[in-house]
């Protein structure tokens, strides 16, 4: 009897032990399982706290102003390269337009100089400026019409750089531009092509005409002379010429520049009666 309830007690023990540890484990087991999983008022809450940290001015298909950021410096690489190749193409376009002008050589360009009135102008090919500005025009890529505008203005700066006329005119008197209109023509009649070409080019001043004065009186020319108020001596005649033979210059001194300014008249006059 004793036994019997010694041994109902240890079972009646045993499975109130087995029952407790039971219900332990099973908390323990919903305590592990579910533990980690927020209550739903905390995911709204902390989708709400996103919401107030996103800026305003964020559009909605962007995350982050990071991806903004990148989003818009690719798209500004991009717009800098399509603008890159745009003026490429229009500077290639340029030069293959401007490369059909050119002339082939230095040499194909013409001189083609706008002459002020009065003034003429004789091309030197050999002239070694010439040459230096065809040079740098096929250089610098210029054409016909360019080259001609560069050679004009060139040589209507050069031409401000000369004597002033109109104080050399002083210089020489109230005649001056007669003196300078008789210089030229006895140049132009008895220089050559060449010669007178070079004549042409020198500026006047009152110095060159006496000088060109002082060559034609060795020629056989009077000295400038105004026989009237609108006409000069334009040649000795005889009696010029044997009152000079009477001079010491000619017959005691030997002077043989005075000599041959006499020989040079009469021959004019020999000429001028032909």
């Amino acid at each position: 009897m004793s036994d019997e309830v010694q041994t109902a007690t240890q079972e009646g023990q045993t499975s109130e032990t087995t029952r407790d540890s039971g219900e332990e484990g099973y908390q323990t087991d919903t305590a592990t399982n579910y533990g980690n999983v927020q209550p739903e008022s905390n995911q709204a809450e902390t989708n709400d706290n996103q919401a107030d940290s996103r800026p305003d001015w964020l559009p909605q298909k962007f995350e982050t102003p990071e991806q903004l950021a990148h989003s818009y410096k690719e798209l500004e690489g991009k717009f800098h390269t399509r603008k890159e190749e745009f003026r490429n193409s229009i500077l290639e376009e340029l030069h293959s337009e401007a490369d059909t002008d050119v002339p082939t050589s230095p040499g194909d360009y013409d001189v083609n100089v706008n002459v002020p009135e009065g003034m003429e102008w004789n091309v030197d090919e050999s002239d070694p400026m010439l040459g230096w500005f065809r040079e740098k025009a096929h250089n610098y890529g210029l054409n016909q019409e360019e080259f001609d505008g560069l050679v004009n203005e060139y040589i209507a700066m050069d031409n401000t750089r000369g004597p002033d006329w109109n104080e050399e005119a002083e210089a020489l008197g109230e005649h001056a531009d007669r003196r300078l209109e008789r210089v030229d023509t006895w140049a132009s009649s008895n220089l050559s092509e060449e010669a007178y070409g070079k004549f042409a080019n020198i500026r006047a001043d009152a110095d060159t005409v006496k000088l060109f004065e002082e060559l034609m009186e060795l020629n056989g020319q009077p000295r400038f002379n105004m026989t009237s108020d609108t006409a000069f001596q334009e040649t000795l005649d005889k009696n010029d010429l044997k009152a000079m033979q009477a001079d010491p210059k000619y017959w005691r001194d030997k002077d043989p520049a005075f000599i041959n300014k006499v020989q040079q008249g009469f021959a004019q006059i020999a000429k001028l009666q032909k």
